[in-house]
């Protein structure tokens, strides 16, 4: 693959200090000039990952590794899903000489875009790289994949890894002859579907005039399309399904490609032990699952679907009470509103999609459950744009999110985007975010990107 085109000459460093302290920066710059963890408490570093370019770069992933080194990976090429030259990026940085180093190539499908990098390491010290490979230019099309080292800790350059495999995702059964009337995962959809709906009802946000969020035309229109697609009408051939009588009869009927391909990856996995819970969305289906394994990858099994309107990337967080909430994007009707469910049973099932009161354009977030116990928040708290992006925090597992600060605060209908991030805290206790970093040139007819890290305490959220 090509070396990105940069442009090094529009290298932007912003440095935001709460403290009496103002610390600004270049990527160049001596380690000696940067702030130590203590010299933080107040302070706000936000730092280009790489110089700007014009080649398009996103979807940023962060994890920390054991000597406390970071390591950020992302998409990069020409486009998204219709560019075939679009593979994984990453890049380290050494927590010594506060310094990023030059990216490097992470996972690259010759001919076929490569999406969406997921990063973290397993309990026993192994560096996963989750993503997925667009196959025919439509999300769609998706085939998850991941990779495994347990030999990734070089100064420069990409892990060695030792294990790929792809991530099968089989959450529906075995309807080898064909989906029938009554298929389980259908079935489960359409209760879905209509415990949603309800919910719209309860909220005012169904009519029949057109002046409410949702018509009942419109609902009834989309629960077909997808039930439709779930029940695989578009790849029909010979089946047998069973009559009311119990009797086994040949007809025509769906299979279920498009409920195993399509799987997209976006956020952070919640580990309990050795069981990763590995968040999934699907645009074809437009829901949410969870993919499990306790074998570390040897097997998978899978949630129920968590379906609501437009809930799609979603994010987990583990309450006190061993119960997970999953917060999703809102690619739904009004009120744009990140979506909330919960699992009481280690994320096999989920309670009805609900609404939450953070506001979302339609754009990912993701959220971290802080040593404090505390949770931080990182999102596009606005309805529409994603020229706005913030941190809140919540002492409640997200009841309430009284502390709030702005990390880029660019015009509406700008060029200026702070979007698609990612949050983990190391352990030191500092809280790292990536994203995406998007301007506009000097002349104002093309936008540059970059992907940022931006650094800062618990303190400076609360103050």
């Amino acid at each position: 693959m090509k070396k990105p085109i940069l442009l090094s000459g529009l290298l932007m460093i912003a440095i935001f200090s709460f403290a009496s302290k103002t610390d600004l920066r270049s990527a160049n710059v001596s380690s000696k000039d940067i702030p130590s963890p203590m010299e933080m408490k107040d302070s706000l570093v936000i730092e280009n990952i790489f110089p700007f370019q014009q080649q398009h770069c996103h979807g940023s992933t962060l994890v920390e590794l054991p000597n406390k080194d970071l390591l950020c990976a992302w998409f990069q090429g020409s486009g998204e899903r219709t560019s075939d030259d679009v593979a994984i990026w990453g890049a380290r940085y050494n927590h010594k000489t506060h310094q990023w180093g030059e990216p490097f190539v992470m996972a690259d499908v010759p001919g076929f875009p490569d999406i969406n990098p997921v990063l973290f390491i397993d309990s026993k010290s192994r560096l996963w790289l989750t993503w997925y490979t667009v196959m025919a230019y439509q999300w769609s099309t998706s085939l998850l994949k991941f990779r495994i080292s347990d030999n990734y800790m070089q100064k420069t350059g990409a892990p060695v890894w030792n294990w790929q495999e792809v991530l099968h995702v089989k959450a529906d059964g075995s309807p080898n002859t064909g989906i029938g009337e009554n298929d389980p995962f259908v079935m489960t959809l359409l209760s879905k579907f209509d415990a949603y709906y309800q919910y719209l009802v309860q909220k005012g946000d169904v009519s029949d005039t057109g002046k409410s969020n949702v018509s009942k035309q419109s609902w009834s229109k989309a629960r077909k399309y997808y039930t439709d697609l779930a029940r695989g009408s578009n790849l029909i051939s010979d089946g047998t399904d069973v009559n009311e009588q119990g009797e086994k009869v040949k007809k025509q009927l769906g299979y279920p490609l498009m409920r195993r391909i399509g799987w997209q990856t976006r956020n952070k996995p919640l580990q309990l032990g050795n069981r990763i819970l590995l968040p999934l969305y699907s645009d074809g289906l437009n829901l949410s699952l969870v993919a499990i394994t306790a074998d570390f990858g040897e097997t998978w099994s899978f949630s129920e679907p968590i379906l609501g309107g437009g809930a799609i990337q979603p994010t987990l967080a583990l309450n006190k009470d061993g119960s997970i909430t999953m917060l999703m994007r809102d690619n739904g009707p009004a009120p744009k509103r990140l979506m909330k469910s919960v699992s009481k049973d280690g994320g096999l099932t989920w309670s009805s999609v609900v609404d939450t009161d953070i506001p979302n354009p339609g754009t990912a977030a993701d959220v971290v459950v802080l040593k404090s116990g505390n949770w931080a928040l990182v999102l596009n708290d606005i309805e529409n744009g994603r020229h706005k992006l913030s941190v809140w925090l919540s002492s409640d597992q997200g009841e309430t999110w009284p502390f709030r600060k702005i990390i880029v605060n660019g015009q509406p209908n700008s060029a200026v985007r702070g979007h698609y991030p990612a949050i983990i805290q190391g352990k030191d206790g500092l809280i790292h975010l990536s994203y995406t970093n998007q301007i506009g040139d000097k002349s104002g007819t093309s936008e540059l990107k970059n992907i940022v890290h931006a650094v800062f305490s618990e303190n400076w959220l609360i103050k």
